[in-house]
């Protein structure tokens, strides 16, 4: 009887009559088999100390996606018909809402859902379950929960800004479902990155933040100056102009150093300046590009997960590269595998580079409140609709 090819990102547990697939797979199953998620228990180790580590298998309640069911566009049918909002949910506008995050490991990942990322979003929903199965299974963060935010453009979207609650991982599918992926944008190169950002830095708590990271995947540039009325309309109260520089900053400062962008190649020339933007506003060494053209879209689950890994502290760059070379983990059973590719190996870690020497900051919780810009000396005017106040007066309205 021929042994069964499995997929190199899936972990295989075996019982008497069955085989189960948990939390390894980044979403396809080569040999056309679908496997739900959270099926009993399973025992296993960290890779990295080698201490036990139990649970209930339930990391994602979502079927891992047969290969079988991708598309020519590289994403699957299930994410095709998943994803398939036709307005924007309310419960995800920001407008006169804080949110707030008890968790010691805040996760943000923002996404640009505008029309030139194409297929992309729908592949990170494909390599999803994947994702957060690593993330538990091997220990990477300690109790994470993450708010999903979808990037437009303010002036040209009907749905510029999302975001969703907080929520455990495992539960995240709930939210993306609800995401409207509008497709639209600005084509200016440009897209609104710096207004979720702003929202994050200043209208967001995270009290017992120890390990926060915010991550946005994105292919464009941001807009360089936020003006007041802007804010105050998508967000309520009232807002200082500020400069998208400054704004940047005050995030990387408040998620400690964990602020990054996973970059995906802009097929023009204007790639490089884009390139340069971003990494003026975070920082050379937060700055992750993918891999280009179509396998480099593929590589977004390695290319996500390996961050996460590595700017937890949980893994060096070195340590995670030979996590990927490990898939599954070794059970002791005689089981056939198709490995993950030498390929895709040296493209993760070319796109990882920059984290070769990364420290991560050991902090003390987080604390809240953290103080909106109040006078960056702007010059411009004001957009039409925005109120002035007085220059004495210190400006709370941003408490929502």
């Amino acid at each position: 009887m021929a042994k069964p090819l499995l997929s190199p990102n899936v972990l295989y547990r075996h019982t008497p009559r069955h085989i189960h697939a948990e939390a390894f797979s980044f979403g396809i199953i080569d040999n056309g088999a679908s496997f739900r998620y959270g099926e009993g228990s399973f025992y296993t180790r960290s890779l990295k100390g080698g201490s036990p580590m139990g649970g209930s298998g339930d990391f994602y309640g979502r079927d891992v996606t047969s290969k079988a069911l991708r598309t020519a566009s590289g994403f699957t049918s299930v994410a095709e018909r998943d994803l398939s909002q036709a307005r924007v949910d309310p419960s995800f506008l920001p407008k006169n809402r804080r949110l707030v995050c008890s968790a010691r490991s805040p996760l943000v990942y923002a996404f640009d859902v505008t029309g030139s990322m194409g297929r992309l979003p729908k592949i990170i929903y494909d390599k999803w379950p994947g994702i957060v199965g690593q993330i538990v299974a091997r220990d990477y963060l300690r109790e994470p929960e993450m708010s999903l935010s979808a990037v437009g453009d303010i002036t040209w979207d009907n749905a510029p800004l999302q975001m969703a609650d907080f929520s455990a991982l495992r539960n995240l599918d709930k939210y993306f479902k609800k995401i409207y992926f509008e497709g639209g944008g600005g084509g200016q190169h440009r897209e609104s990155y710096e207004v979720v950002a702003y929202y994050y830095a200043y209208l967001f708590d995270m009290p017992n933040a120890e390990v926060p990271i915010f991550l946005f995947t994105g292919d464009e540039g941001f807009y360089p100056q936020l003006y007041g009325a802007d804010l105050s309309e998508h967000f309520g109260g009232e807002h200082q102009d500020t400069t998208a520089n400054k704004v940047f900053a005050d995030l990387v400062k408040k998620f400690k150093g964990n602020a990054l962008l996973i970059h995906r190649h802009y097929p023009n020339e204007l790639d490089a300046r884009i390139v340069s933007e971003w990494r003026e506003a975070l920082g050379r060494d937060r700055v992750i590009l993918l891999p280009k053209g179509d396998d480099g879209d593929l590589a977004i689950g390695d290319v996500t997960l390996g961050v996460y890994a590595i700017v937890s502290g949980a893994r060096t760059l070195a340590e995670y590269l030979e996590d990927m070379r490990t898939r599954p983990l070794n059970l002791g059973q005689d089981v056939v595998y198709e490995p993950q590719s030498p390929e895709r190996i040296r493209q993760v870690a070319a796109a990882l580079e920059p984290l070769k020497n990364f420290k991560p900051i050991k902090a003390a919780r987080s604390t809240s409140d953290e103080d909106p810009p109040k006078d960056t000396g702007t010059k411009k005017k004001k957009k039409p609709g925005a109120k002035g106040k007085d220059e004495g007066n210190k400006d709370q309205s941003w408490k929502l």
